[in-house]
């Protein structure tokens, strides 16, 4: 057996004793099968085969992580080798074996990694595999490894978390334990403690702890000599200390093992020291019963919480020192009313408030406490950081004098002057400030109502003037954006309303062409005639086409999908596209040889390429090249944009320049109706939105590859179709009898357009039809009644003044359940046929052998009915 790839699988797989499988001896595999394995043991990703009746399995070595502790799975049945929750899995695998794959976002496993089974994430797919004839013959389970990300995830939440939960906390035994307890369960620890030495090194104390289950506490005093000398000389340096499994740690000695592992059968720790002010002050460290291997992640979050548990410890006790100098100075202050007097703290919150301040600024104490003592400054002093350059200024030089303006509780402004000094503990540690106030109003009086005169007058008329202008500028836009709206609305109601009528006049034009066509085919007649016939069917048929662009635009029109060769369709566009470039760039067309037939709307696929080309156009230089390309695609990873398509197989075509490209700004919105980057009457925002709704409604996607300043590439992924492009052959003309060969077939014919419904009656009359003519609703349910059983199909016209085609269809049934009926119409309204078959809708302007054919399908399903029940 010939089988690429090299690794431990492929030895194995090569070796193997196949016979003794469903899959029997290599050598007679399939080349389907060769082929798939071939490709898996190349891979560098984790994939895995199940192949036959049995899905015997078969993977790679990059897979066998995933396998975890399971027994060997190399030729064992897929479903013996995941039995567990066959709930889940079975759905899925049954998917597979259907043609539909399955996709699952982060999937947890545990996996044996460096000796150590651990967590792992992964993004996997599942779908089916084919042998030669095309048949699902088994399933293929690719996956991605997500760990990385998944586990940066939850430690960026635990971040935001933990720093709300230590926020605010005023006991610095609650910041211990918070952290402590948290960071355990983040990492799924047994024990987790912050310990504080004294200053002579010898002891640590843990003051608060977190344990798991019956884990014992490691709260208490403890030598700092039990870690053994060679862990405390490297914590001394500051660096981690990870000990995976002490016996195993050639750092630990035996006593310091037994003795590790003697504080609750603890085999595994991870401790992060702080240095301090040149010694070792504290340590945070996290601990495990079973060994673990731990990770430079898992270091750096422990020395993250070390630091922040730090912090907050000091600022709660700093916090603590402050509320206690507060109150000894609240009792010298509270009878110094002559003064405003106030101390903050290091975040330069008030934390006490004299009799004096509350007089002369308006607030009592309660109302300010805690918050920023810039409640009194003014706006443009906060903006410019006053309060934080006062602090600065009294911490570096023992005093900041002040005069400036402050704010009253009433919105009040005063002239004041004032000096902050610092508060400092007995070794010198910064506490906060003692900030005093004094009124120097009367001094500043006159001075500042003329100032305060100008300044308000200033302000009005600048918030007025501001206003007026964003007022403009609202109204213009809105203005803009309706005249847009109602532009488009305009348009569309104009395209549908118009279309009803136009393809009235083409059916009648296309129709009188057609019967004389076939009234000239006698020997000797002028083959100039015929000539001018065919430019006439030529001219008609474009203008049917163009009724249904503009249908498409108001998108009203149902999306017809068939098998399409996209390559013929862009082959046959070239002149077309050509024309629309103007000479300004280079077209040029890479068509991928067997591509896969599409399953699209011919006309709608055109009106993209077309759209997309015209706005490469727009951004690419004079001279530039602009290429089309189609190509068959298999998309195997997980959208990550909503625009993207799901995995599963495409056919792909590609409008590529090399213009301006696109910001990631505009990127973001490039899908959004009414966004444009084009000039102001350039472009309606909504080409892209159009492209992207019909990739969406076909059952595919877009992606857009952009560099700014080189270019961009728009793919537009398509389904493929189930068979190959057939071509409709013409079907052969016949007379209709009934079953017996008798009398001819009867149709009534119910338009309220006279030339259409007499060019239609002489079409269906041509074939052997006998046509009873109708030209309104309630005529057709006068001769319905009249005529009774005589008539076996009723061909109605939608859109009709008074009864339309609906109505008409539902009092003939009420009449007769059985009559087959028809429907004509020239304007495709979505959600009038919603729950009507294509089947039953003759769209105008229609072919002759199209509504023949649908003529026959619905007299030939009310004989089969009528068989039915006799």
């Amino acid at each position: 057996m010939l089988l690429a790839g090299n690794g431990e699988m492929a030895s194995r797989i090569r070796a193997f004793d196949w016979a003794a499988t469903p899959l029997g001896r290599s050598t007679d595999w399939p080349g389907s099968l060769r082929t798939l394995v071939s490709m898996m043991l190349e891979s560098e990703l984790p994939i895995a085969l199940g192949w036959g009746p049995q899905l015997t399995c078969l993977y790679n070595d990059a897979y066998r992580p995933l396998l975890g502790s399971r027994p060997e799975a190399l030729g064992r049945p897929f479903r013996e080798v995941w039995p567990e929750a066959p709930d889940i899995t079975e759905p899925v695998i049954q998917r597979a074996l259907e043609g539909r794959p399955s996709c699952f976002r982060d999937a947890r496993f545990f996996v044996k990694r460096q000796g150590y089974r651990e967590r792992a994430y992964f993004d996997y797919w599942i779908g089916p595999v084919r042998d030669q004839s095309g048949e699902v013959a088994g399933l293929i389970n690719e996956a991605i490894d997500t760990t990385k990300r998944v586990l940066a995830e939850r430690r960026l939440r635990f971040r935001t978390r933990l720093g709300d939960a230590l926020r605010g906390l005023a006991d610095p035994r609650a910041v211990m334990a918070i952290a402590a307890r948290r960071l355990g369960r983040h990492l799924r620890a047994d024990r987790v403690g912050y310990a504080e030495l004294d200053e002579s090194g010898e002891y640590f104390t843990v003051e608060r702890d977190w344990v798991r289950g019956d884990m014992p506490t490691g709260v208490g005093r403890h030598r700092t000599a039990e870690f053994g000398p060679k862990l405390v000389a490297e914590a001394l340096t500051g660096a981690a200390i990870r000990i995976s499994d002490p016996f195993d740690d050639p750092r630990v000695g035996q006593e310091e093992a037994m003795a590790h592992n003697g504080l609750g059968g603890m085999r595994a720790s991870l401790t992060v020291p702080l240095v301090k002010g040149g010694r070792l002050a504290a340590f945070l460290s996290v601990q495990q019963r079973k060994p673990r291997r731990w990770t430079d992640e898992d270091e750096a979050l422990v020395r993250e919480v070390a630091e922040r548990t730090w912090a907050n410890v000091e600022r709660a006790r700093a916090e603590t020192a402050l509320r206690a100098t507060s109150n000894r100075l609240k009792l010298i202050l509270e009878s110094t009313t002559g003064y405003g007097i106030l101390t903050l703290d290091l975040e330069g919150r008030i934390t006490l408030w004299n009799p004096g301040a509350e007089r002369l600024l308006g607030w009592r104490e309660e109302e300010v406490l805690g918050k920023r003592a810039d409640i009194l400054f003014t706006p443009e002093d906060r903006a410019r950081g006053v309060l934080e350059q006062e602090m600065k200024c009294a911490a570096e030089t023992g005093r900041a004098q002040t005069d400036h303006q402050r704010v009253r509780k009433d919105g009040s402004r005063f002239f004041a002057s004032g000096q902050m000094m610092p508060l400092r503990n007995g070794g010198g540690r910064l506490l906060g400030y003692l900030k005093v106030l004094r009124d120097r109003t009367p001094e500043h009086q006159a001075q500042e109502a003329l100032e305060r005169g100008v300044a308000e007058r200033t302000a009005e008329l600048a918030a007025t003037n501001r206003q007026l202008l964003a007022q403009i500028e609202e109204r213009e836009r809105v203005e803009a954006t309706l005249r847009q709206m109602q532009r488009l609305e305009a348009v569309g109601q104009l395209t549908s309303g118009v279309a009803h009528d136009f393809n009235n006049l083409l059916t009648v034009i296309s129709g009188n062409i057609g019967i004389l066509e076939r009234s000239l085919t006698a020997p000797g007649i002028d083959p100039r005639l015929r000539q001018r016939l065919g430019y006439m069917k030529d001219a008609a048929t474009r203008g049917a086409k163009l009724t249904a662009q503009l249908l498409a635009f108001s998108r009203r029109q149902r999306l017809e999908a068939k098998a399409v060769d996209l390559n013929g369709v862009v082959a046959g566009m070239r002149d077309l596209l050509q024309s629309s470039m103007g000479g300004s760039v280079r077209l040029s067309m890479k068509l991928q040889p067997a591509l896969w037939p599409a399953l699209v709307d011919p006309t709608q696929i055109e009106l993209v390429i077309l759209n997309l080309a015209i706005n490469a156009r727009d951004a690419s230089p004079v001279g530039g090249d602009l290429i089309v390309e189609t190509a068959n695609v298999s998309v195997r990873e997980p959208a990550s944009r909503p625009e993207e398509p799901c995995p599963g197989d495409y056919v792909m075509v590609a409008v590529t320049d090399h213009g301006t490209g696109m910001t990631p700004e505009v990127l973001a919105r490039a899908f959004e109706p009414f966004f444009t980057t084009k000039e102001v009457g350039k472009g309606s925002g909504l080409g892209l939105a159009q492209v992207y709704g019909f990739a969406k409604q076909s059952g595919g996607g877009v992606r857009i590859d952009t560099r700014l300043g080189e270019g961009t590439s728009i793919k537009v992924f398509l389904p493929c179709a189930p068979a190959a492009v057939t071509q409709a052959e013409d079907s052969p003309r016949e007379t209709v009898q009934d079953e017996k060969g008798g009398a001819r077939r009867r149709i009534l014919l119910v338009d309220d357009d006279t030339d259409v419904r007499e060019v239609t009656a002489v079409i269906l009359a041509e074939r052997g039809y006998e046509v009873i003519e109708a030209g309104s609703g309630g005529s057709a349910l006068d001769v319905l009644e009249r005529e009774g059983p005589a008539v076996d199909l009723m061909l109605v016209d939608y859109a009709m003044p008074g009864m339309n085609g609906a109505e008409v269809a539902r009092e003939a049934h009420a009449k007769r359940p059985s009559l087959p009926i028809l429907f004509l119409t020239g304007y495709a309204d979505l959600g009038a046929f919603r729950e009507i078959g294509d089947e039953l809708i003759v769209s105008k302007p229609f072919h002759d052998d199209e509504l023949l054919a649908k003529v026959r399908a619905a007299l030939g399903g009310s004989r089969k009915a009528a068989r039915r029940h006799a």
